[in-house]
């Protein structure tokens, strides 16, 4: 027993010691061999640190974190039924407290609107949540500066509020100290009590300014919509609950049970969010990514492990077994996979936080911020192990198996491993595939992200700002046109820096249909489903800067009779043959009571790069786009009403559009219209942003640059990858034939002959992966439809292009070594053999 003992631990000594040496060799072969080492570890810590990050947006996805006291117990309250509002929201709260796991409740209402933030100079549009003063506590939140709430504030009649870590930066960029800072929203100054963190929102939450009701409303009046369960509460015995609820409510308001319940939801519930294809498109890309880099790696160790065939044969020859070879090459791939490692956790600290700063808010929906956890530290050690058997398990095995007796007799540089450099000659043709898929994929992405960059509706649109009012529901209000509009452009006008104003408002064709006279006289009645014509003032066309190529533009003041002006579209669709200008239309079906209006002008068509960006279209109502509804043949219609034009409004909201234009500092516009607005219409909504924003533009650039950022990273990254592979197998190559080589020198072979043999075996490898990366591709793209043009998927241009730019670089690849192969002396060649 004794002697067993001592021999384990003579074992385990002889293990130590030998991992001691193994560990030497690997660190001298390392430090002399210095230019792979470092290829190696920046490889491996930029495909790992991809891959963590990648993962901490896919897991933020999946497991949002967020900084509240038992997030499970945290509920969102709907209630269903009581249409009329017989039970008024004290007695709904009231109700809630009386049920057996009710813990704490509050008051969370975001509203519809951004509302505009100014400091000093420094502005934001952003939405606003009004809150109860009990919110955070009852979420269990705790600021990173400041305070929260407390029931002092709602009845101190200062009016605080709470702001976002985000809005924070934008308004105090420099450091400054946001609390006790005086902002304002929406024209009314607010002191800042608190700063918020990130984590301590509700996941998918848009707001980032949190304020209290008006002091002089009734707190009990205030709907409940959160709820904290008490802790051990099961969802029977909730379920139960809420069936009483739903029955007492009933019964209170006169409704039937069936329309009436209450409901209660996780907040901060796992899987809220669900992946998409464009996240099946971005781990694709990273995982694309770290197999081209340990295929690369593994070819290169792979390469450097044939080229110590000597070394190894002889350590073979003085005893070593082909466990020691393979112990010792797979603890040489652990060292570098352990050095990529530690560059890969450091590069994820500092691609996690670049890659938060750079989100922009209009991708929210696909990529949300990347958070560390131990997941993901999990994650990138899973990573780093699937790196060591990639990189060094495989190679470690092909070389071992080197015959040591063969090795010594025959020696090398004659070119006898030809097989051997077809074996792992497969790996780069994968990874040459892998990159191809990346960069069509690239290719396509950048490619929209331009045409969106450089997207013209036709119009100098810098200047200009859009501004849409809806106002509270009107029973039975006659609206003259003349007078509301005089009423806003008189205001808006008085603004310092407006250089021109207009007010418009779409108005439905009657009967879904247009009426013409055709050139013979007759009335021709044509189908317009869903299309709408937009009623605007005198200044319309001269406020956009849209050019009248036929006719004229509309005159200043009220006209005696409606005048119309149409685009070159709706000319060509109405009138093929013929003038537009002095024709008659009307805009409804023959039998309507619209008027016969005469057409003044011709307008130049906008460019349609998709409806969202065709301002004739729509205004933005709900941050929805109103505009495709009415996309039609016909193309913009506008009509300028005469003085008895009116509209009947009863019972439901009236919304009309703002535009102007500034002379000096467009960016300050959209806040100066938004509060221009709230003396005339108190209880409207009030959407305001520069044009840009409010066609889409600005969002579908910001969304497209991002995206086309990341996936550009991943195709560069993979280019640079792929063709380090073929610069490692073909210098291998040259290595490996260097007596082959000297030898065809020395029999008269010229440089041109010795280039095209070389360049001749990376050629080869780099068609087959161009073919491979083709058949890839198909399938590719397709995940990145959300940020692509119609029909790019099947875009043989661009494909071809993305294969010729990789053909190139991996003959430029090539070309190196093969040149190196020119310089070879004969002599030496044949004399190192």
């Amino acid at each position: 027993m004794e002697n067993r003992r001592r021999t384990r631990a003579t074992d385990r000594r002889r293990a130590v010691t030998v991992a001691r040496h193994h560990l030497r060799l690997a660190v001298r072969g390392f430090t002399r061999h210095r230019t792979f080492t470092t290829v190696a570890v920046l490889s491996l810590a930029l495909a790992i640190a991809l891959n963590t990050t990648m993962y901490g947006v896919i897991d933020a996805l999946v497991n949002p974190v967020v900084d509240m006291r038992a997030p499970e117990q945290i509920r969102f309250l709907r209630i269903f039924g009581d249409y009329h509002g017989h039970v008024d929201n004290a007695t709904r709260t009231s109700m809630i407290r009386s049920t057996p796991f009710y813990e704490a409740a509050a008051s969370y209402q975001q509203a519809p609107f951004p509302a505009a933030i100014e400091y000093g100079r420094r502005f934001d549009q952003t939405r606003v949540a009004v809150v109860s003063p009990n919110l955070f506590s009852v979420l269990g939140v705790h600021p990173v500066l400041g305070r929260t709430f407390v029931d002092a504030d709602f009845t101190g009649g200062s009016e605080p509020v709470v702001v976002s870590e985000r809005l924070r930066g934008t308004l105090f960029p420099r450091g400054e100290p946001p609390i006790g800072a005086n902002i304002t929203i929406d024209g009314v100054k607010h002191p800042v009590i608190g700063v918020l963190g990130r984590a301590s929102t509700f996941p998918g939450s848009s707001a980032d300014c949190w304020l209290m009701p008006e002091s002089n409303a009734a707190l009990a009046q205030i709907p409940t919509n959160i709820v904290r369960i008490r802790a051990g509460a099961n969802e029977a015995e909730i379920e139960r609950a809420l069936a009483v609820l739903s029955r007492r409510l009933a019964a209170l308001s006169g409704e039937s049970i069936k329309d009436t319940r209450f409901a209660l939801t996780s907040a901060v519930s796992r899987g809220q969010f669900h992946a998409g294809p464009f996240h099946y498109a971005l781990v694709g890309a990273v995982v694309a990514v770290l197999l081209i880099a340990c295929a690369n790696l593994a070819n290169l160790q792979l390469a450097r492990g044939i080229g110590r065939s000597r070394e190894l044969a002889l350590r073979a020859a003085l005893g070593a077994s082909r466990r020691d070879i393979i112990s010792q090459l797979l603890l040489e791939s652990a060292v570098l996979a352990g050095a990529g490692l530690i560059g890969g956790l450091i590069l994820t600290y500092w691609g996690t936080g670049f890659l938060r700063s750079r989100i922009p808010p209009s991708i929210a929906d696909y990529v949300i911020a990347p958070q560390t956890s131990w997941r993901v530290l999990v994650f990138s050690v899973i990573v780093c192990m699937v790196c060591v058997v990639l990189v060094g398990l495989l190679p470690a095995i092909r070389v071992s198996r080197v015959d040591p007796n063969e090795l010594l007799k025959a020696g090398a540089g004659t070119g006898a491993n030809r097989g051997s450099r077809r074996q792992y000659g497969i790996m780069v043709v994968v990874e040459i595939g892998l990159s191809i898929a990346l960069l069509s994929g690239a290719g396509i992405v950048v490619r929209t992200a331009l045409r969106i960059r450089a997207v013209n509706p036709g119009y100098d649109i810098a200047p200009l700002s859009s501004t849409t009012v809806l106002t509270e529901p009107l029973r039975d209000t006659v609206l003259r046109t003349g007078d509301w509009s005089n009423r806003v452009l008189s205001t808006v006008r008085s603004l310092p820096d407006v250089a021109a104003a207009t007010a418009f408002r779409y108005r439905s064709m009657d009967h879904n249909a247009v009426t013409i006279i055709d050139p013979s006289g007759a009335s021709v009645e044509i189908p317009a489903p869903m299309a709408s014509y937009a009623v605007v003032t005198p200044s319309y066309l001269r406020t956009l800067g849209l050019p009248v190529v036929h006719g004229r533009d509309f005159r200043a003041g009220v006209p005696l009779t409606p005048e119309v002006v149409v685009d070159q579209a709706t000319a060509h669709a109405l009138w093929p043959n013929s003038n537009a200008v002095g024709s008659l239309i009307k805009l409804g079906e023959f039998a309507s009571r619209a008027p016969w209006v005469r057409v003044v002008g011709v307008v130049g068509t906008l460019e349609d790069l998709g409806a969202e960006l065709n301002p004739a279209q729509g205004p933005l109502l709900y941050g929805t786009q109103v505009g495709p509804l009415f996309r039609t043949r016909l193309g913009a219609i506008y009509y300028l009403p005469d003085a008895s034009d009116s509209t009947v409004v009863s019972g439901r909201r009236f919304s009309f559009t703002i535009v102007a234009r500034a002379k000096h500092d467009p960016a300050r516009m959209p806040i100066a219209l938004k509060n221009a607005m709230h003396p005339l219409f108190p209880s409207a909504f009030v959407l305001s942003s520069s044009m840009e924003a409010a066609l889409g533009i600005t969002a579908g650039r910001a969304s497209h640059d991002f995206v086309a950022m990341t996936f550009g990273v991943f195709a560069a990254l993979a280019l640079a990858l792929a063709a380090l592979g073929i610069y490692g197998i073909v210098a291998h190559a040259v290595a490996e034939r260097k007596r082959e080589l000297g030898v065809r020198i020395a029999l008269g072979a010229t440089a041109r002959n010795i280039i095209g043999t070389i360049l001749r075996e990376g050629n080869a490898i780099a068609l087959a992966g161009v073919a491979v990366g083709l058949y890839l591709t198909k399938d590719t793209v397709m995940w990145l439809h959300a940020f692509s043009a119609e029909g790019d998927e099947h875009d043989v241009v661009l494909f071809a292009a993305m294969a010729a730019v990789l053909f190139l670089v991996a003959v430029l690849a090539a070309l190196i070594p093969a040149l190196r192969a020119t310089r070879i002396d004969p002599v030496e060649s044949l004399r190192s053999e």
